[in-house]
């Protein structure tokens, strides 16, 4: 009865949208010929379920916001209709839009387009799946922790999330409203880097998006910093001296530094300061709250698979000391979320006071070096089967590290999962259980997309889309003469 009812209610929203967004393709064509001009004309453009549409639920995958349609659009979805662009379908999420898998009771399952036993990735896991089957050119999602970058990386798109302030958020539903020290950015996916910069360049010309939200700062496409030439300082590192990263992630960022080396860019070796200490620090913000949000928003709903883990990290603090005491046994990085080191106000400010200096003291580092860009892993491993984001959270840890920083990072796609990569992966260390885990969800990933992980300095999107875009064509001229 209740898949009957979800059903449903899934038809009842298609209608709607089809509805919708017929309505607005017709607006364009009616309207006078210089709208022909506008940058985005007649692309249609697919955005994430948790992004107000208007007309349309917003749901985070939970039952209880169901038939609460948006009235109105996201700034987002409006600055891009502004640009001519059509929002034409919202894409899957995991329930409440913390994990990085992509599943809930109400939208059901999304799939790797890629291996169908393999998970698209979170949480804006329904663009990187559609923009990945080739069922939509440019999708608009969010990154809280990775989760615009992971499904770019899990399917083989390029994805890019923005410093925060950068884009606006005004109708971007969040389940932690009030968070601080780390908070989410809006982001493109697309196919190319091409299209995710003129998505990217219609928002910030437009106009449009700074007048719906007046907080942000004015700051439009750079274009200047995108057509430089000059050969660009490049640092890279392949690890993190904390989570190891799988012998085909490894490879790939090898590829990529080979390839920007290539194309005439200098190539600096890089290590990012006390990475360890920087999980501390997310895992003390992520869990400020105690799980008490989202236990609250589970409430009565039907608790997907993805995010089972939530009902643990929610208990009274001697129960999750004791939780922690047992996890620290098998795995310390799973052990750190139970930690309950900001769960008072004052030591909360305490650590997002280590929070500034840990930022101070990767800008020093990044700066000493004269690096523009940075080019890192994507994630320790291709795209998983859907057991395992909940098993794995800690791998978050190598695209969280730029939240934590709110650094501007994009991903690149730029090879695909060996035999040989199999091979090398006995070797792979198993010291805690999460890297058991990592190891395991591996095996069989043949042929699954790898992606690289290129990151600026805050505000510097143009600079970062320039790299993503030498590293894109120079990776193109290689497999072209191979």
């Amino acid at each position: 009865m209740l898949r009957e009812w979800y059903s449903l209610i899934g038809q009842r929203n298609r209608a709607l949208i089809a509805s919708f967004r017929q309505e607005w393709a017709a607006s364009l064509e009616e309207a006078p010929l210089e709208t022909r001009n506008l940058p985005l004309y007649g692309l249609p453009v697919s955005v994430k379920e948790n992004i107000d549409v208007e007309g349309r639920d917003t749901t985070l995958g939970l039952a209880k916001n169901l038939y609460r349609p948006a009235f109105r659009h996201a700034a987002l979805v409006q600055a891009l209709k502004a640009q001519g662009a059509v929002p034409f379908c919202k894409t899957n999420v995991p329930q409440t839009c913390i994990r990085y898998g992509c599943s809930n009771p109400v939208w059901g399952e999304t799939v790797n387009p890629a291996n169908t036993q393999r998970t698209s990735g979170g949480s804006s896991g329904g663009e990187g799946a559609l923009v990945g089957a080739g069922g939509s050119v440019l999708g608009v999602g969010s990154d809280l922790g990775g989760s615009v970058r992971i499904p770019a990386h899990f399917c083989g798109v390029v994805g890019l999330k923005t410093t925060r302030g950068r884009l606006s958020t005004q109708g971007v539903l969040s389940v932690m409203n009030g968070d601080v020290g780390i908070r989410g950015s809006p982001g493109l996916l697309g196919r190319d880097v091409e299209i995710v910069v003129a998505g990217l360049r219609a928002l910030l010309e437009g106009g449009c998006m700074f007048e719906l939200d007046p907080q942000l700062p004015p700051i439009s496409w750079r274009h200047h910093l995108y057509t430089d030439d000059r050969p660009l300082r490049v640092g890279w590192y392949d690890d993190d001296n904390v989570f190891p990263i799988t012998p085909g992630c490894r490879r790939a960022v090898a590829e990529a530094r080979d390839a920007f080396h290539a194309a005439g860019h200098h190539i600096v070796a890089f290590s990012p300061p006390d990475v360890r200490h920087a999980w501390n620090l997310i895992t003390a913000i992520y869990t400020a709250d105690q799980g008490r949000t989202v236990q609250h928003l589970l409430d009565g709903e039907v608790v997907d698979h993805s995010i089972s883990t939530n009902k643990k990290l929610a208990a009274p603090k001697f129960i999750k000391a004791i939780r922690k005491q047992i996890v620290h046994r098998k795995s310390p990085l799973m052990a750190d979320l139970f930690t309950s080191e900001a769960s008072s106000s004052h030591q909360l400010l305490r650590v997002l006071g280590s929070q500034a200096e840990y930022v101070e003291e990767f800008v020093d580092a990044w700066t000493s070096c004269h690096l523009d860009v940075l080019l890192c892993p994507a994630f320790p491993m291709p795209a998983p089967p859907p057991s395992y984001p909940t098993k794995t959270m800690a791998a978050l840890l190598t695209t969280c590290l730029y939240n934590l920083c709110n650094f501007p990072a994009g991903v690149v796609p730029v090879t695909h999962e060996t035999e040989e990569d199999q091979e090398k992966l006995e070797d792979y260390p198993t010291t805690d259980l999460m890297f058991q885990l990592v190891k395991e969800a591996t095996r069989d990933a043949t042929g699954l997309p790898i992606g690289v992980q290129v990151v600026a300095l805050p505000w510097q999107e143009e600079l970062l889309c320039r790299a993503m875009r030498d590293l894109q064509d120079q990776l193109k001229i290689a497999h072209v003469h191979k």
